[in-house]
């Protein structure tokens, strides 16, 4: 066989196999959701699936089926934010925001730079890149909220001031989860609130909070963290003041939905500190608290206007 015979021989068995590796993948990849004009296939939330996992190691105690399910919801999630931030920004630019939420990211996993997060991302085939993406859109998202809503945020300083100081020597605080679910109307809160007790006590809060909570704590187990008392509202500090530790509360009504929440622990706080500095913490988690209720509203509404078919 001359040379030039050899080299059509062994293209044409090097485009035969290539076209056969394509439609082996092609039988392998399936479209599972479509969002406007945006797929998401099978192998996408299968990446999903890894990259939660990853970032919150807690999530491997769970359901699978339940973590791949979240991880669906949460791609179709990140396309129909990424389609409303592009009509009003751009994405792709550097943002020292987001190289401090990447920080919290890594010390959460135990790590101490953001090589050692590189690596650890790379042993779980992970992209950086990807990863860098996707906290992007969440930033810029939140920025974008704050810039609609902000001229809406009820902050009674005056009132919170009262609380400080009614509870001046020490007051109590909570560790807690949340699990925020809507509803369309009064059997269908029936039904989705029987599901998620029923979830919670044949299997645990953090796997319902996976199943049904539609709350951005929802990537973190639902993890809210501690919450001092003068942070609450009356009504919720109501329903705190009588649990024990591992309890939840009833559904209470809140602006994105119902509302239960799961009691971690609770802790005491001396309060001999600086009453203004201790102010401005309070005015600071009451806007971040509306501004979480504006989000999830406002992304509900948009997502109520998208086209989304699922395979």
């Amino acid at each position: 066989m001359n040379l030039v015979k050899k080299i059509i021989y062994i293209f044409y068995i090097l485009s035969f196999l290539n076209i056969f590796a394509f439609e082996t993948y092609a039988k392998q990849v399936k479209i599972i959701v479509k969002v406007d004009d945006e797929i998401i296939t099978n192998m996408d939330v299968q990446n999903e699936y890894n990259y939660l996992i990853s970032l919150n190691t807690k999530l491997q105690n769970l359901d699978k089926q339940d973590i791949l399910e979240f991880a669906k919801n949460s791609l179709v999630k990140e396309k129909i934010k990424k389609k409303e931030i592009l009509k009003l920004y751009e994405l792709g630019n550097k943002n020292p925001v987001i190289n401090d939420l990447i920080k919290d990211i890594f010390i959460n996993l135990g790590l101490n730079s953001e090589e050692e997060f590189k690596k650890y991302l790379i042993s779980q085939n992970i992209n950086f890149e990807d990863v860098y993406k996707k906290i992007e859109i969440e930033s810029v998202w939140n920025q974008m909220i704050y810039s609609k809503f902000k001229n809406k945020l009820v902050i009674d300083e005056n009132e919170l001031k009262k609380k400080i100081l009614n509870n001046k020597e020490q007051s109590i605080s909570y560790l807690l989860y949340e699990l925020v679910f809507d509803f369309k109307d009064k059997d269908d809160f029936k039904r989705k609130y029987s599901e998620i007790k029923k979830t919670i006590n044949e299997l645990s809060f953090e796997e319902a909070v996976i199943k049904y909570s539609i709350a951005n704590s929802k990537n973190n187990s639902g993890l809210i963290g501690w919450v001092n008392q003068n942070n609450l509202s009356k009504k919720i500090e109501n329903e705190l003041v009588n649990l024990n530790k591992g309890q939840i509360t009833k559904a209470i009504k809140v602006p994105a939905g119902m509302l239960i929440l799961k009691l971690d622990d609770t802790k005491l706080v001396d309060l001999n500190i600086d009453i203004d500095k201790e102010l401005q913490k309070l005015v600071q988690y009451k806007i971040n608290n509306q501004l979480n209720n504006y989000s999830t509203i406002y992304y509900n509404k948009i997502k109520n206007n998208s086209s989304i078919n699922e395979f």
